[in-house]
């Protein structure tokens, strides 16, 4: 993934984690176009950037920590 994309990848989750809608972590992959595991990579980069995302299993969608 070139770099350009990948950061327009996190951009597409911040967005749909902002309005809880990102649906489960295979739901995501099929929205971003790209594998499950790197879904969850790039989850994990953003926490690593100190965004607050925690996945609701009530919500079934990653979602800001309160």
């Amino acid at each position: 993934m070139k770099y350009d994309e990948y950061y327009e990848k996190l951009n597409q989750i911040q967005l749909l984690i902002s309005i809880s809608n990102t649906g489960s972590p295979k739901d995501l992959a099929k929205t971003l176009n790209v594998s499950e595991r790197t879904t969850r990579r790039l989850v994990q980069k953003l926490k690593k950037q100190n965004v607050p995302i925690q996945y609701s299993r009530k919500n079934k969608s990653y979602v800001l920590k309160k």
